[in-house]
């Protein structure tokens, strides 16, 4: 009777302890919440857009104030032309070749922030920071007045551009995908496509932020923040033409060049 009484009790103990086990493990964990909220709201920024250098364009800036080879847009807003260079030729001789005259413009020359001067491919440079997820648009330019001195002008003569060199400091994502186009503008002023963001595959944020159009670049090795070769030097790329066998009187001839963006504007938010 003893040993039996010894091993009830032995397994009475067992028992009593797995069964309290699942009690402690299903013990509840209560929570209480609040809810609160982050806020932040979004505007179109129209600021300026500073220039900068198109083979360097997250380097240092161009300085607004020391460089006459380029024009700086005054204006803001989403969507800008933000600067072109100035054309600047070499001086030509008054001649009697039955040929017509070709020369190259000159590179420009940029003075940056810190004082140091680069030398650059004739460019432009744009920015398109709308929002929303459009960001087609096109660039062109045409010749709106052809060289002239006063009343004399060269007749039919033509600027040719060559070599285009994309470039600029926003993710692979943002690129567009195609490098800019060869074209001659003539005292037509007909426009002329310069880069081409309207295609197909131009969706979402392709072409948002700042990019630069580079005409032939300052060395045959530069590369843009892709990794994508130049094909020109900044020397060879842009070329005035000049149709022999017309009276040139001396002097310094001028030409004007409109340069544009041209996009189609976003359905206007309904009103409040």
């Amino acid at each position: 009777m003893k040993f039996k009484t010894l091993c009830s009790v032995a397994v009475v103990t067992a028992i009593t302890a797995g069964a309290l086990a699942p009690i402690a493990a299903n013990a509840e964990t209560e929570s209480k919440t609040l809810l609160g909220k982050g806020e932040v709201t979004y505007e179109e920024d129209n600021d300026k857009n500073l220039p900068g250098d198109p083979e360097n364009p997250d380097g240092t800036k161009v300085d607004p104030e020391e460089n006459p080879g380029i024009t700086i847009n005054p204006d803001g807003g989403p969507i800008t032309i933000d600067v072109v260079s100035n054309l600047v030729f070499p001086n030509q001789k008054i001649g009697v070749s039955p040929e017509a005259t070709k020369t190259n413009a000159n590179p420009v020359t940029l003075t940056l922030t810190d004082g140091t001067t680069v030398t650059r491919g004739n460019y432009v440079q744009w920015t398109d920071k709308r929002s929303g997820n459009d960001h087609k648009y096109q660039i062109k330019a045409a010749m709106t007045q052809q060289f002239t001195n006063g009343s004399n002008k060269l007749e039919n003569a033509t600027i040719s551009y060559a070599n285009g060199f994309l470039n600029s400091n926003m993710p692979a994502a943002n690129w567009p995908s195609s490098r800019p186009e060869a074209f001659t503008l003539g005292e037509d002023g007909q426009a002329k496509l310069v880069y081409d963001n309207n295609k197909s595959d131009s969706t979402g944020a392709k072409g948002l932020g700042t990019f630069y159009a580079e005409f032939g670049t300052s060395a045959a090795d530069t590369t843009n923040t892709l990794g994508e070769t130049a094909t020109g030097l900044a020397g060879d790329s842009v070329e005035l033409v000049v149709p022999a066998g017309q009276s040139i009187v001396k002097g310094k001839y001028v030409a004007n060049i409109t340069w544009s963006i041209e996009y189609t504007p976003a359905p206007a938010a309904p009103e409040a």
